[in-house]
């Protein structure tokens, strides 16, 4: 069975190399035959139309392209796709009207969505490895006040009687700056008594804001700061219960230059960050904890993009016995089940190949409002390492799965993953999930 994942990892690796094809490089470019006779030319005006439940502002702030610019085919691209494929919009128009010799308008029409969908509460349904099915809803709006803040809230409960929430908002403008501020509120209760030093309630507070570094929206960056303050029981079955209060710091850089945050084809995104935390109450010393994110994406071929993913978390100090970091599930190891691998420290790296063969497709029904689709495949190969200390680093415990998926592209959370993962060890997992995965 080994051999044949093997195999089966290089068939799919090969595959992904013999696909890259520079003369297709341009074939997912979006239409720009509306105004690419006004480029180099000044544009005087911005305009934004159709636009019933989103505030123009909102919209014109996220473009690179802004008045008094000289109209750039490159740049322009990159704001139509970023414009298209924010959550509010099933579709949207982008011409350029002439003002005289040099000069022109951009105008853009946009068709909204149906906020019911935007806001539909869904169903929560994960397969935990030690904890067996985990159930609740999950409810979000990212075109929150009309202004594109995200607001959401998450409750669920699994087999074992643990109870989690969740509650977030967060907005990445202040009127025209470019600062993001954010604030979430955690809750996890324990549903059985353990039977060894684990964690058993913990309630937490996390506010944060961002300034930026540059100006440009095409390759832009940020200084991060968050604040979390954190209460929680830890102990277990014939051990002393102890609270901590805790007050973590945190302080991280963030680059990104995606064309997209739904369906990037180049660009990538790079985040790190440190986060101390600080007993104020039982007298453990300073632990850290590291995190560092990579994102890059190619378009490789006329219909396909290579994006690459790597996640790093490390812990140094004083840090819990009970701090462990798992390594699992639809959002690391696909081939195995959330959870199943954890440690003190982790990383874990993706490669996937992702086709999409159907672009977006505007749909009419009776009482609601434009309803998009549009269809894509993947084929990846996820690996992966947790690790207690430098002892157990060792390439035993990494561990690689390979598989198949489908997206689904829609108004509800921008698009439904359909995940098939298989390993070394003969086994298979079948994951779905919303949203973005990266």
């Amino acid at each position: 069975m080994k051999s044949v994942v093997a195999r089966t990892i290089l068939s799919v690796t090969i595959g992904l190399i013999c696909l890259y094809s520079p003369t297709h490089a341009n074939s997912l470019e979006i239409d720009d035959s509306r105004l690419a006779w006004a480029y180099g030319t000044i544009v005087d005006s911005i305009t934004v139309s159709g636009n019933e439940g989103t505030r123009a502002h909102a919209v014109l702030r996220e473009m690179e392209t802004q008045p008094g610019n000289v109209l750039e085919e490159h740049v322009i691209k990159r704001d139509i796709r970023f414009v298209g494929d924010m959550s509010p919009f099933a579709s949207v128009v982008f011409s350029a009207d002439s003002l005289g010799p040099g000069h022109c308008a951009v105008r853009i029409v946009v068709e909204e969505r149906d906020e019911f969908f935007l806001r539909l509460i869904l169903p929560f349904l994960k397969y935990d490895f030690e904890t067996g099915f985990t159930y609740g809803v999950r409810w979000s709006d990212h075109n929150f006040r009309g202004r594109l803040e995200s607001v959401g809230m998450t409750v669920t409960q699994n087999q074992r009687g643990d109870e989690n929430l969740s509650l977030g908002w967060s907005a990445g403008w202040l009127g025209w700056k470019h600062i993001g501020v954010g604030a979430a509120l955690s809750y996890y209760h324990r549903g059985d008594e353990p039977a060894e030093l684990a964690l058993v309630e913990r309630t937490g507070v996390n506010s944060w804001i961002a300034f930026p570094l540059t100006e440009s929206r095409i390759k832009f960056s940020q200084i991060t700061f968050n604040v979390i303050v954190d209460k929680s029981l830890s102990g277990g079955r014939e051990l002393e219960y102890e609270k901590t209060l805790s007050l973590s710091p945190q302080v991280g850089y963030r680059f990104d230059s995606r064309d997209s945050h739904v369906f990037p084809i180049q660009g990538g995104s790079f985040f790190t960050a440190v986060r101390a935390t600080y007993a104020l109450d039982n007298g453990r010393d300073t632990h850290y904890r590291f995190w560092n994110r990579i994102r890059h994406f190619r378009h490789v071929h006329k219909n396909g993009v290579l994006a690459l993913l790597s996640d790093l978390q490390y812990q140094f100090g004083d840090f819990p016995d009970y701090s462990v970091i798992r390594l699992g599930g639809p959002r690391s190891l696909r081939g195995h089940p959330h959870g199943r691998f954890e440690g003190f420290h982790r990383w874990f790296g993706t490669i996937e190949w992702r086709f999409k063969f159907l672009p977006r497709k505007v749909l009419y029904f009776p009482l609601i409002k434009a309803f998009d689709i549009g269809f894509a495949a993947v084929t990846f190969i996820d690996s992966g390492i947790t690790w207690y200390d430098d002892e157990s680093f060792t390439i035993n415990n990494l561990h690689g799965t390979a598989g198949l998926g489908l997206r689904f592209y829609s108004p509800i959370r921008d698009a439904l993953r359909f995940d098939f993962g298989f390993n070394g060890r003969g086994d298979y997992q079948f994951h779905f999930g919303t949203g973005i995965r990266f």
